[in-house]
């Protein structure tokens, strides 16, 4: 059922310009005798009353399901639908965008959805009437893709695969005056949002589809999910077989250990290092993560929970280009990256030697300690006054402390550059009146206090080695203990009881 609403009378000439006379109209439509004006055809912008059988679903919707649709059909069933849909001639779709011809779902019926397919589905389990505008100029001028992109941006629902298979759909369609595609910058003015959002948006349809799954059903977070999809292969993919393995790691761990994003590229990355540990061969290498972007926490805020890295984040505007990381990060990663480790020689009953076992161990708890502090938020208060008071109460431990402290912090391009010497390094630190760094640097120095003392090969390991070593593992770098390192945590433990 298709029921036009009356037409305004037009005005006669002479009258503000209009057409003509409705006789005259008439005629030049070929309308005589009993028919009358509601016959001819609808024009753009005319509100029709429609059978919601005549219209068929848009192939270029994105939604990937229609939710809350109980409280929608209700609120139809009583109401009826109050807010008119889009529509086109699915003839004129179809001309006009003959690559999505072969996907409508019913291409016999008269007119074709933009915008409104949950309306569309309540009237249809209701029975009741669907209003829509007509609108076949979007098709001709080929803005189908804005206007469905448009009207994703303002409702609520949609999960951020949906939105960015939206994006993704605006980025395939062709320039409505030349034969190309949209470009990047095109895509953006067109999508309403900033580059850096339509770049995290589109990063994401290029993760497995495990990883996808759980971005649009809500149990990773769009932020986690684009962090995730930074991680690269050793080529430098990130859609290759491996990089897409290293990704779904990443998500179990989260998943599994309840750890952060962060958290996890970093057992990525402890996990990819070859070099033999714990008496085992080393597994197939893995790639280190890409650098990912600092919060503006300040340096040692509290870490947040696990859990809370896998709750979805909305997007915000304002993000810059997603390919521009802060320097802090990359030097992380570029520490890591640059650590020369001699590969490992076949297994050799002789490598299960404790000193061996501990050596390699002291090796993975130097990087694992790198790891944490190239972190914005790296410890909590707690943490970072218990490791600082420990160090002033030894001060026979601060010279090698400050060492190994000041080499990290370089590596990590923390702090002032061009000081060789620790102690000028930590002399500038000071003066430079930047609580965080400070912070950082005397949390540096106690973790490296702990790190040089359990690393030592002429001392049998004590309680505050085992604090040392659970802290790492329940830190953001997650470190997993090797084997000599839980035979020293269980004979102390024994000792103990």
């Amino acid at each position: 059922m298709t029921t036009p609403l009356p037409r305004p009378k037009r005005k006669k000439k002479g009258e503000g310009g209009g057409s003509g006379t409705l006789r005259a109209d008439r005629e030049k439509a070929g309308l005589t005798g009993g028919r009358d004006i509601h016959a001819l055809p609808p024009e753009d912008g005319e509100l029709l009353e429609l059978d919601p059988e005549t219209i068929s679903p848009n192939p270029m919707n994105t939604r990937l399901e229609l939710r809350d649709m109980d409280s929608m059909i209700a609120d139809v069933r009583e109401r009826g639908v109050h807010t008119p849909g889009i529509v086109m001639h699915t003839k004129v779709f179809m001309e006009c965008y003959p690559q999505w011809a072969s996907r409508v779902k019913h291409p016999e019926r008269q007119f074709i959805l933009g915008p409104g397919h949950r309306r569309h589905a309540a009237a249809l389990a209701t029975g009741r009437i669907m209003p829509a505008v007509l609108r076949d100029d979007l098709a001709r001028d080929r803005r189908v893709e804005e206007e469905l992109v448009s009207e994703n941006k303002s409702r609520d629902g949609l999960s951020p695969i949906e939105q960015a298979l939206a994006i993704d759909l605006l980025r395939q369609r062709v320039h409505e005056d030349e034969d190309r595609a949209l470009s990047f910058d095109e895509v953006v003015e067109r999508a309403g949002y900033t580059a850096g959002t339509v770049s995290k948006y589109l990063a994401l349809l290029k993760l497995p589809g495990e990883v996808q799954e759980a971005i649009h059903v809500g149990d990773l977070s769009m932020r986690a999910g684009y962090s995730l999809s930074l991680l690269k292969d050793s080529a430098g993919s990130k859609e290759s077989a491996e990089a897409h393995a290293l990704q779904l790691r990443g998500w179990q761990l989260m998943r599994e250990e309840q750890l952060s994003v962060e958290a996890a590229k970093n057992r990525l990355a402890l996990e990819g290092q070859k070099q033999f540990h714990a008496g085992k061969s080393p597994g197939a290498p893995v790639s280190l993560p890409e650098p990912r972007e600092e919060s503006n926490a300040p340096a040692g805020s509290t870490q947040s929970a696990a859990g809370d890295a896998s709750k979805p984040v909305a997007s915000s505007g304002g993000d810059g280009e997603a390919s521009q990381v802060q320097a802090d990060a990359s030097a992380a990663v570029s520490v890591i990256e640059t650590t020369k480790i001699p590969e490992p020689a076949a297994p050799e009953p002789a490598a299960a030697d404790p000193e061996v076992l501990r050596k390699a161990a002291a090796e993975q708890r130097d990087l694992a300690c790198r790891l944490l502090l190239a972190e914005d938020r790296y410890a909590k208060g707690a943490e970072s006054s218990a490791r600082l008071v420990t160090v002033v109460l030894n001060p026979s431990e601060w010279k090698q402390a400050a060492a190994k402290a000041h080499g990290w912090l370089v590596e990590l391009k923390k702090g002032p550059s061009g000081k060789k010497r620790p102690g000028d390094y930590f002399a500038a630190v000071a003066a430079s009146e930047d609580p965080n760094l400070m912070l950082r640097a005397a949390f540096a120095i106690g973790l490296a206090a702990d790190e040089v003392r359990a690393a030592r090969l002429d001392r049998e390991w004590d309680a505050r080695d085992v604090a040392h070593v659970q802290f790492l593992a329940t830190s953001r770098a997650s470190y997993q203990l090797s084997e000599w390192e839980q035979q020293q945590v269980e004979r102390l433990s024994r000792v103990k009881l």
